[in-house]
């Protein structure tokens, strides 16, 4: 635990991660002032009634068994902010070439990288609700002067809730891959490339070449872990714990195989 806290400040001294959570905080204050200028004279009970998504309309923010709800706009990018801040973490370590001064003070590789990637799963998950919770915030302006909280009964407050939690999960998630990426690759650079190079064209290439292993596909199973419910139109039944344990499986393998590579690897010259 002593070394898990050590990680966990010397993440938060990084400059990246305030980097991102100032950029986070300023697109909140943009959304919040975007929806309370675009809902003005929004007729809230027919936005409701027809299903129109506003800013205005709280049941709107979230739709439970839904791909729809403001809150995946925010669960795109905090994924993507997980990704590059775990990559970051472990990235700038190798940059800075302060890797072996590091193994000289805790030379037990397997224990600083397990506490280096649940630093980053933990800071990450928590930010990463922080932050959802103030851009569901910034639409209360918009709600109170022109709009309506009809349908937020408690179980829709719950589904939020629920929702809000998956959507920390998955950027949790994503700063572990983010990192075990770095690690395979001692920068960050690589980690973002390869992250980003397999979600917009590798994916892509098996969805189009071999669809029958659609239902193993990160995008895929990160989608019915969001909505918790079936893809629609996806023409394959996923159930949601079992999109959890696969995206699991790939976390746990890429930290693996981070953990095995940092073991076995020479690091006098970083």
């Amino acid at each position: 635990m002593t070394l898990f806290r050590i990680e966990v400040r010397r993440a938060l001294h990084r400059r990246i991660t305030w980097v991102l959570v100032g950029l986070a905080l300023a697109g909140v204050v943009v959304a919040g002032v975007v929806a309370f200028t675009a809902t003005r004279g929004v007729d809230p009970a027919r936005a409701r009634a027809e299903g129109q998504e506003s800013a205005a309309v709280m049941a709107q923010w979230w739709v439970a068994g839904t791909g729809d709800g403001l809150l995946l706009v925010a669960a795109f990018l905090l994924a993507m902010g997980g990704l590059v801040g775990g990559a970051s973490v472990v990235g700038a370590e190798w940059r800075a070439g302060t890797v072996t001064t590091l193994l000289t003070w805790e030379p037990r590789r397997l224990r600083l990288h397990a506490a280096r990637l649940a630093a980053c799963a933990v800071l990450a998950t928590v930010i990463s609700f922080a932050l959802q919770a103030l851009f569901l915030a910034s639409f209360v302006p918009a709600v109170v002067a022109h709009g309506t909280t009809a349908g937020t009964d408690g179980a829709w407050w719950a589904s939020l809730v629920a929702a809000m939690a998956r959507v920390s999960l998955v950027t949790g998630l994503a700063a572990v891959v983010g990192a075990s990426l770095a690690g395979l690759g001692r920068n960050t650079t690589a980690a973002l490339v390869a992250g980003w190079g397999w979600m917009a064209v590798g994916e892509n290439l098996v969805r189009n070449f071999l669809p029958d292993l659609r239902p193993f596909l990160v995008g895929e199973n990160t989608g019915v872990l969001l909505t918790w419910a079936q893809l629609d139109g996806a023409g394959f039944s996923r159930a949601p714990a079992v999109a959890v344990l696969t995206l699991a499986a790939y976390g746990v393998a890429l930290a693996a195989a981070g953990a095995a590579r940092f073991h076995r690897q020479d690091v006098a010259g970083a």
